[in-house]
């Protein structure tokens, strides 16, 4: 069977009601394999809560295909061992793997959705982010780019402050290089348009028409 897969980062539990079969992506990196058809699962990423279940975060399936005689239904659930702050998670551009971060910890959970889409895999944990990165803390948005995973992170391990980078993976989880974002004293061969470069991070996007790659900010982490 040829299933068909999308995805949803959530704070909180979510509720499926419908899906539209002929929705586009809107926050879908523009190099991930497009969905075309009736989606079968939806994997949600949830926190994990005190005095709730095993109070540990996890990977929800949701059979989301109506001719399905579990149409609605969780079918799985995946924990992957205490609270680390699930925020977002997104899929690599083949769509073999989905990346889940935790913003309080600097893990990353990188599951398998393709062997067995109904039954998700957890295939490594990535527990040296901090370490590998130079330093950098909060993975935030993971953003696939051929071949690679781009993150973005709210702060940096130093001071907490706001300075922070972009940092290049593998699709499997093998690290490749961090890319500081410039600061007033630092701008690293940058061009200031603004008023200030402060160093901070939040989202990405990449506009592969004009050869441009996007970047927000937010705060760091001690504010």
């Amino acid at each position: 069977m040829n299933f068909k897969l999308t995805m949803l980062s959530a704070a909180v539990l979510l509720s499926v009601t419908s899906l539209t079969a002929n929705a586009d992506e809107t926050c879908a990196s523009p190099y991930m394999a497009k969905i075309t058809g009736q989606e079968d699962f939806v994997y949600i990423w949830t926190l994990g809560a005190e005095g709730v279940g095993d109070e540990q975060d996890k990977l929800v399936t949701v059979d989301v295909n109506p001719k399905s005689a579990q149409y609605g239904k969780v079918i799985g659930s995946l924990s992957v061992g205490g609270r680390n702050e699930a925020h977002h998670s997104d899929f690599t551009d083949d769509r073999k793997f989905l990346w889940a971060g935790g913003l309080d910890t600097s893990q990353i959970f990188i599951f398998d959705v393709a062997t067995d889409p109904a039954k998700p895999t957890l295939t490594k944990t990535i527990t040296d982010f901090v370490a590998k990165s130079g330093g950098v803390v909060g993975p935030h948005s993971l953003y696939a780019l051929p071949g690679r995973m781009i993150i973005t992170a709210l702060s940096n391990n130093k001071d907490h402050g706001g300075r922070t980078a972009l940092v290049e993976y593998s699709n499997v989880g093998d690290y490749i290089a961090t890319y500081w974002l410039p600061t007033d004293s630092n701008l690293e061969g940058a061009i200031k348009s603004g008023n200030y470069a402060d160093g901070y991070n939040y989202d990405v996007r990449v506009l592969p028409r004009k050869n441009v790659m996007l970047t927000s900010s937010f705060t760091g982490w001690s504010n």
